[in-house]
């Protein structure tokens, strides 16, 4: 009898700790922010999501990854599910050329 209050005693302890940790989660912050890219030109982006599940997004909504050299690059969606990284570095929409905007409504994420 006494190892069973114990389980369940050790339960309930988990049950708690589990449902703080989702409860504890942070937004992410509704302000824009600014990276400067590595070849200087300034990129302005929106944080989504929270610590567990997060993503950026150019001002306009198209996703975007950072590539394994500090650029963010527009994200394209795997024809298996998921994202992958294009080769198009990101741009701000107004500097953005007729040719990207046509890359972007074809593959690009937008949310």
């Amino acid at each position: 009898m006494r190892k069973l209050f114990i389980i369940l005693l050790a339960g309930m302890a988990c049950t708690a700790i589990a449902q703080h940790t989702r409860m504890a989660r942070v937004p992410a912050t509704p302000h824009p922010l600014q990276y400067v890219q590595p070849d200087g030109d300034t990129l302005t982006m929106r944080l989504h999501g929270d610590e567990r599940r997060h993503y950026r997004t150019t001002l306009d909504g198209y996703e975007v990854i950072q590539d394994n050299k500090g650029c963010y690059k527009y994200a394209k969606k795997r024809k298996t599910g998921g994202v992958k990284l294009t080769c198009r570095q990101a741009h701000n929409q107004e500097k953005r050329t007729k040719c990207e905007n046509k890359f972007l409504q074809r593959n690009g994420i937008k949310h």
